[in-house]
């Protein structure tokens, strides 16, 4: 099995990621740490969407970099670190929205304070990054998105899903495994039996996972 104690599962809107974390938590009867999505300027941020400047942008950025920041602090004061732990989030999530969102100046006041945090989180022992096609990710937004989100325009979610791949494309901070969730079912046993194996005996490296 990966030598990890600290798993976290990341990916693109809508792809699965809260779902496969309670699932390997409950496989590997590990903690199960879920992002707080508790933001009270997001609901406003949606309603003031603009594609070209929106002034609620780094609030909101800041308040999910807190929100997570303190809950990989309160992970570390509790030890958690001596179980396996698996979470529905990297803490770097929040930076590829950031770069996607900000223009330069707020960008720049939200990189000085993220570097300041980042000094003090955790490193991932595994990454896994569930991925799916542009087009995929939009029906799932369509079919499970909140109101909210169905109304952001399409520009917007294409520029995530971007910097999403960019990102994970280029990510060196930990092993990572690509998963393309589109050829695995989450509620098919057998799909399952094979991703946990593959998670089981992933070492070092990066690798991409997309069964036949």
């Amino acid at each position: 099995m990966t030598d990890s104690k600290y798993i976290a599962v990341e990916g693109l809107p809508k792809a699965g990621k809260t779902k496969l974390a309670r699932i390997l938590a409950e496989e590997f009867k590990a903690r199960l740490i879920l992002d707080d999505h508790a933001n009270p300027f997001l609901g406003e941020y949606y309603e003031s969407f603009s594609a070209r400047y929106n002034p609620l942008a780094l609030k909101t950025q800041l308040i999910f970099l807190i929100n997570r920041f303190n809950q990989q602090q309160e992970m570390k004061q509790k030890d958690l670190f001596q179980k396996t732990t698996v979470a529905n989030y990297i803490f770097y999530k929040d930076g590829i929205y950031a770069h996607t969102v900000l223009n330069d100046e707020d960008l720049d006041i939200y990189k000085r304070i993220l570097g300041i945090f980042a000094e003090k989180i955790p490193p991932c022992g595994l990454v896994v990054y569930l991925q799916t096609s542009f087009s995929e990710m939009l029906q799932r937004l369509h079919r499970h998105g909140s109101e909210q989100e169905k109304r952001v325009p399409g520009e917007y979610w294409r520029e995530i899903f971007e910097a999403y791949n960019y990102y994970f494309f280029n990510y060196k901070l930990s092993p990572l495994l690509v998963v393309n969730v589109e050829k695995v079912d989450f509620g098919s046993r057998k799909d399952l039996a094979g991703l946990i194996h593959e998670i089981r005996n992933h070492k070092k490296g990066n690798s991409y996972y997309a069964p036949a």
